[in-house]
C-alpha cells in the first residue's frame, strides 16, 4: 500500500517522500517483534526474575552487543551533539524512563487497561509534533484515522476493561507516564537529531537506559532483586535481547527516520492485535466479536493515516540551523539499510 499524499521525512531539504509498502511491512514486523516481547517478559518474571533487574540486564546486554557490532564494523563515533542527544533524549525518555514506568506500572493494572493507555502514544505524538515538527502535521483525515484506530484499541480490550482496572491508581498513572515520555522523546529526537540513529547512538541509548534501571534498583524500596540463572529466565531474556531490542529498535528508528514519529508510533495500535493472535495461535483462545470489530476499526484507522498526506508541506530549513541537518531521504519511499 503506497500512500497517495506527500509525506515529510523531517529532512532539512524538505524533499517529500511517500510511505511505501516496505514502510508498512516494517511497521507490521515491528508490531510482531514488540508484541511478542510481552510474552517473553511475562515468562521471565513468572519464572522468578525481578522486573527492574530483568529489564536492566536486557538493556545492558543490548548496549554491549551494539557497541561490539559498531566496533567490528569500524563505524565512526558520532559527533558530540549527536551522541549527547541520543544519550540524553533517547536513552532517558525512549528507553530508560519508558521502561522503568512501564515495568513498574504493569504490576498494578490489567493488560487491557495498559493497552488502552498505550494507545494514547500516537495521539500524544501528534500533539507534541504540532508545535515541534510543524512540517509533519497530519491532515485532518489522518487525525481522524488516529482517532478511529484508538477507538478500535478500546473495542479490542473492552471485555477486560469491563472486568475492572484492578490494583491501585499508581499503576495506570505509571503506564500513562510511560506513553507520555516515549512519544515526547521520539518527537524531540526527530526535531533536534541529525539523520538516522547509528549503531553507536543506539548503544548509547540502551546504556543510559540500563543505568537508569540500575539507579532505580539502588534507590527504590522493595524486595531484593533476583535474576535466577535458569533456562526459564535467560531463554526469554535472550529472545528480548535479539528480537525485541536489537531487531525491534533498529526497525523502529528506521521508520522513525523514514516516515516520522507520528506514523512510526502507530505500532502501538497493532500490539493488541499481536497479543490476540498469539493467544489464539498458542493457547487456542477463541476470537470474540469485540476483537473482530476492534481489528476492523484499527485497520480502517491506519488506512486513513497512511493514504493521506501531511497538512502542510515540508519547509526548507536554513543551513545555519544545526539541529535540522541530516542526510537526504530515499526518493522511492522505501526504507534503506542502516
Amino acid at each position: 500500500m503506497t500512500g497517495s499524499g506527500t509525506e515529510s521525512t523531517g529532512d532539512p531539504s524538505g524533499t517529500p517522500v511517500r510511505v511505501g509498502r516496505t514502510d508498512v511491512l516494517l511497521l507490521v514486523a515491528l508490531a510482531v517483534l514488540w508484541g511478542s516481547a510481552y510474552v517473553a517478559i511475562r515468562e521471565g518474571i513468572v519464572a522468578g526474575a525481578s522486573p527492574f533487574l530483568y529489564a536492566g540486564t536486557r538493556y545492558a546486554l543490548v548496549a554491549g552487543l551494539l557497541a561490539l557490532a559498531a566496533a567490528v564494523r569500524r563505524e565512526p563515533l558520532p559527533d558530540r551533539h549527536s551522541g549527547l542527544l541520543s544519550a540524553l533524549v533517547g536513552g532517558t525518555l525512549i528507553i530508560g524512563l519508558y521502561g522503568l514506568l512501564l515495568y513498574w506500572g504493569e504490576q498494578f493494572t490489567t493488560g487491557g487497561y495498559a493497552s488502552v493507555l498505550s494507545g494514547m502514544g500516537p495521539i500524544l505524538t501528534v500533539v507534541f509534533a504540532y508545535s515541534l515538527l510543524p512540517s509533519e502535521r497530519l491532515s485532518r483525515t489522518a487525525i481522524v484515522g488516529i482517532a478511529v484506530g484508538f477507538l478500535g484499541v478500546m473495542v479490542l480490550v473492552l471485555p477486560s476493561l469491563l472486568a475492572g482496572v484492578g490494583g491501585s491508581w499508581q499503576g495506570p498513572v505509571a503506564v500513562m507516564g510511560a506513553f507520555v515520555v516515549f512519544p515526547l522523546g521520539s518527537v524531540l529526537l526527530r526535531r533536534w537529531g541529525r539523520g538516522r540513529q547509528g549503531t553507536w547512538q543506539l548503544s548509547f541509548q540502551f546504556g543510559v537506559g540500563a543505568a537508569i534501571l540500575g539507579l532505580a534498583i539502588l534507590l527504590l524500596p522493595g524486595p531484593p532483586e533476583r535474576l535466577p540463572f535458569t533456562t526459564a529466565v535467560w531463554g526469554p531474556l535472550l529472545v528480548l535481547v535479539v528480537f525485541s531490542s536489537l531487531l525491534g529498535y533498529v526497525v523502529y528508528f528506521r521508520l522513525h527516520h523514514q516516515i516520522g514519529p507520528g506514523r512510526a508510533n502507530l505500532v502501538t495500535y497493532l500490539l493488541p492485535l499481536v497479543g490476540i493472535g498469539l493467544g489464539s495461535g498458542l493457547y487456542g483462545e477463541a476470537i470474540t466479536v469485540w476483537e473482530v470489530g476492534g481489528f476492523l476499526l484499527v485497520v480502517t484507522g491506519l488506512s486513513l493515516v497512511f493514504v493521506t498526506g501531511n497538512r502542510t508541506r515540508p519547509t526548507v530549513a536554513r543551513s545555519s540551523d544545526p539541529g535540522e541537518e541530516g542526510p537526504p531521504p530515499a526518493q522511492d519511499g522505501s526504507a534503506r539499510g542502516g
